[in-house]
């Protein structure tokens, strides 16, 4: 069987055929989205949306801002938790610096583990890391974020089949079981976690599961996350009758659609499934409004940030004898 360290061994360049088919792919799926947003936007009052931009408070503006500082702080501990698990130790500070520019970039330009690892690997090489150890960490971080979505997914239909179902062609019943069944999978890996040592088989790959410690951490960090970046969107909203949690599932798989798609910060993707989802619920005026905002919020302004700061090093680097 396969080790599991030897998945990122695997991460070999693409073929010619994948080189062409995946951005193909991506293009596709923008142009579905965009297609959708379209026909969604239709009717569409703009000078209404405007209305709903300028209705905004200070506050509300200050309070995303603050939560997206906040979602991106958390994003250290990813990579905190990576570099546990794999057994390394970096300066804080360096890790504080590789989290945020490599998820700034990564949440923006998409397809992580190149971007988000290419930034990682400019950053942790130079500390003494080397190309497997970067690859298990954007891996880890990948695969952390995806079980807290599934966590988060299975909290909230469980505690809001209803409200999940006017959105979802499945009956109310049926989400709560998935809710309640994806819940008892978590606390069969918890306790496989906290209590199994040797590695897990799946397939012809071998995982060695982190400790109970870092794993606990690590789900903290994710649920805290997802918790202040679907937060800086909320706040932007106006006023509406959508619970928090419930919120968050669909934003959850939103950002998870994009992702996938390869889509550039999955843009058309995640707008068109809140959209969907949200048309009989949120107002479409409020939602595109709120949504321009959150670009500019949790994506631009991070990109930006991220830009000059690694900028700024390699000029320093430039200069320094």
């Amino acid at each position: 069987m396969t080790d599991a360290n030897e998945i990122a061994r695997a991460m070999v360049p693409p073929s010619r055929g994948q080189r062409v088919l995946m951005p193909l792919l991506s293009l596709a799926l923008f142009l579905a989205a965009s297609l959708a947003i379209y026909h969604l936007l239709q009717e569409l009052d703009v000078n209404r949306m405007l209305a709903e931009v300028r209705q905004l408070s200070p506050g509300q503006l200050g309070l995303a801002l603050l939560l997206t500082a906040a979602s991106y702080t958390v994003l250290i501990g990813y990579d905190w938790s990576a570099l546990r698990y794999i057994g390394q130790a970096v300066a804080f500070r360096t890790v504080a610096f590789a989290a945020f520019c490599g998820c700034a970039i990564a949440n923006t330009v998409g397809v992580n583990i190149v971007s988000g690892g290419s930034v990682r690997y400019r950053i942790y090489v130079p500390a003494g890391l080397g190309t497997l150890d970067v690859a298990q960490v954007t891996l880890f971080g990948m695969v952390a974020y995806g079980i807290g979505n599934f966590v988060l997914g299975a909290a909230a239909l469980t505690l809001h089949p209803d409200l999940i179902g006017r959105f979802l062609p499945v009956p109310p019943g049926l989400l709560y079981g998935l809710g309640v069944s994806g819940l008892a999978l978590f606390v069969t890996l918890a306790v496989l976690v906290f209590f199994r040592r040797a590695p897990m088989p799946i397939g012809r790959w071998r995982f060695r599961l982190p400790s109970g410690r870092i794993a606990m951490a690590q789900l903290f960090f994710t649920l805290a996350d997802i918790v202040f970046a679907g937060g800086c969107l909320y706040v932007l909203l106006n006023p509406s009758d959508v619970p928090f949690i419930a919120f968050l599932a669909v934003y959850s798989v939103a950002t998870l659609a994009g992702m996938v798609s390869h889509v550039p910060g999955g843009l058309g993707v995640f707008e068109s499934i809140l959209l969907l989802s949200f048309q009989s619920l949120i107002s479409t005026e409020s939602l595109a409004a709120a949504l321009l905002l959150y670009r500019a919020v949790y994506h631009l302004a991070p990109l930006s940030l991220a830009a000059a700061l690694l900028a700024g090093r390699e000029a320093l680097d430039r200069v320094r004898p």
